[in-house]
């Protein structure tokens, strides 16, 4: 049966948004709802909502959706932000765009059932602060943007490296129901300990990007932290070298990190969000009696000031943890067995400052505060090598175009136990957005909004992003943070699009809920 809709003006509508709002906000100036409408990276089809809703309670949020379903108003919804993909920037003409940051409560730590119920608006570094006391932290891989980007966010658009660490959700359903999964939907248990109870509720909204319904609490699973842990850094005059030590280590589960740098990363790296904790760490590792004396030779240059990393091509840097040091240890050794047979080892000074900086978004520009943009792809470990040379070549076609328009490239690149991570990176010189310039330092902000619009570089950037994301479909890649940018609904199978339609057409069959999101998944079949 088809649900009737009545029209509402937007200052009717915004006049009863904010009689639900008791404490939230709600904003109609253009230059926040530009602001908030944008993500990092530059979408032609946005179109500006007619207000943003903040809300901060899920009662609240679940009232907005009722309210937008009456009146028939798409809804769009953001976390921190952070997305490249076009995951919420509005496609339809009067929508409400529903800003979380404001759940940010921590509802629940409990310790002994070993899980904590944080609102989506979270930063993860609200999630480490909250739990610092307890010395425990959350069996999710958080991202690097981690102090700004959102639990919500991320859970929405899928973070590598497993979700299994989510236990259940809280989600306002677009009817304005409010829906528990997991043992958290029980109606005689009222806590969120265990996620596996029926069928997989909680994996329906992991990925979805709020297609199907905006996640307002997460329970999160905890682990007492290692009380052993090693790092190491490795350098490898190739990309396939370092594809190929990846594959070797993927079985090693005790590898807790895993990150490798290219030569652009390996040269930057330490003047963008580390510096500090570099010096710091190889001042520290150059008094370490337990290092060699040549590795705490390198480190006290280090912290001298020399680039520790000079001459260094491709770089692997791990983390392994263990039940004591010398388990960690044990596991470290496992893995330099594999590297050093195609590598060297380094100093593991950048392993060591990740864990002590913990967060930097400042990787989202380029050292001098050049655009930043990143294209993800996804590849069973099997591929590694293939996908590294491949990927190379794709790049060495288009440097001369790109040396002209000053368009630089990185990559980041990760593995598991089962896939491959290649995420190449492009860099160039373009006027940023208030998104950018409201999340870096104020010497930073004077300096980077006198950068003036590239309309070329823009355009080459845009084209050749889009011929790299096609070219890895034609190769089978998969990706994460699909958002509406990545192919999905055209490339799965015609039976998973008919189930995933199908779906969003029961849970919200006016197809209000970040319309056009999740490549265009739209409920009809």
């Amino acid at each position: 049966m088809a649900i009737k809709t009545t029209p509402i003006s937007d200052h009717d509508l915004a006049q009863t948004l904010r009689g639900i709002l008791t404490a939230g906000t709600l904003s109609t100036d253009e230059e926040t709802r530009a602001a908030l409408s944008h993500d990092l990276f530059f979408w032609d089809n946005i179109i500006l909502p007619a207000m943003v809703v903040a809300p901060t309670s899920s009662d609240e949020v679940a009232a907005v959706l009722r309210v937008a379903q009456t009146h028939g108003r798409s809804v769009y919804v953001r976390g921190g932000g952070m997305s490249y993909t076009n995951a919420y920037g509005p496609t339809e003409a009067d929508s409400i765009l529903v800003d979380l940051t404001q759940l940010n409560r921590v509802r629940e730590i409990d310790v002994t059932n070993r899980y904590i119920v944080v609102e989506t608006g979270c930063t993860w570094l609200d999630v480490v602060e909250a739990l610092r006391p307890h010395d425990m932290v959350v069996d999710f891989p958080a991202p690097l943007s981690g102090s700004h980007s959102t639990v919500g966010g991320a859970i929405s658009q899928n973070v590598p490296g497993g979700m299994q660490g989510v236990l259940g959700l809280e989600v306002a359903m677009a009817d304005g129901g409010l829906l528990k999964t997991g043992a958290w939907s029980s109606s005689i248990n009222d806590k969120p300990y265990y996620r596996n109870y029926g069928p997989d509720l909680t994996g329906l909204f992991i990925g979805d990007n709020g297609v199907y319904g905006i996640k307002t609490a997460v329970s999160l699973h905890l682990k007492a932290k290692p009380r052993g842990v090693a790092y190491g850094s490795f350098a490898f005059e190739t990309y396939e070298d370092m594809a190929e030590a990846m594959i070797a280590l993927s079985p090693m589960d005790f590898i807790s990190r895993r990150t490798g740098l290219d030569p652009f990363e390996t040269a930057n790296i330490s003047k963008v969000g580390m510096g500090d904790a570099i010096k710091a760490l190889a001042g520290a590792m150059a008094e370490e009696k337990t290092l060699s004396a040549g590795i705490r030779s390198i480190a006290k240059m280090a912290a001298g000031g020399t680039n520790f990393l000079e001459g260094v091509k491709w770089s692997l840097h791990l983390k392994t943890e263990g039940a004591s040091t010398q388990g960690a240890e044990d596991g470290l050794d496992l893995a330099r067995q594999e590297c050093v047979k195609k590598g060297r080892e380094l100093p593991p000074i950048l392993p060591r400052a990740r864990d002590a900086v913990g967060f930097s978004i400042r990787k989202f520009l380029g050292k001098d505060g050049e655009r930043w943009v990143a294209t993800s792809s996804l590849w069973p470990i099997s591929r590694a090598v293939e996908i590294a040379t491949k990927s190379q070549a794709f790049f060495a076609e288009r440097q001369a175009d790109m040396e002209a328009l000053n368009i630089a490239h990185s990559y980041i690149t990760n593995f598991s136990p089962y896939y491959f991570l290649c995420e190449p990176c492009l860099y160039w010189p373009d006027a940023l957005s208030r998104l950018h310039l409201d999340n870096v330092s104020a010497s930073e902000e004077k300096t980077f909004k006198t950068f003036e619009a590239n309309p070329e570089a823009r355009a080459y950037v845009r084209q050749m992003r889009a011929d790299l994301r096609d070219y890895y479909q034609s190769l089978g890649s998969i990706h994460v943070q699909v958002g509406g940018y990545y192919h999905f609904a055209d490339v799965i199978q015609p039976e998973a699009h008919t189930l995933l339609s199908r779906i969003k057409g029961v849970v919200d069959p006016t197809g209000i809920l970040n319309t056009g999101k999740l490549d265009g998944l739209s409920g009809s079949t």
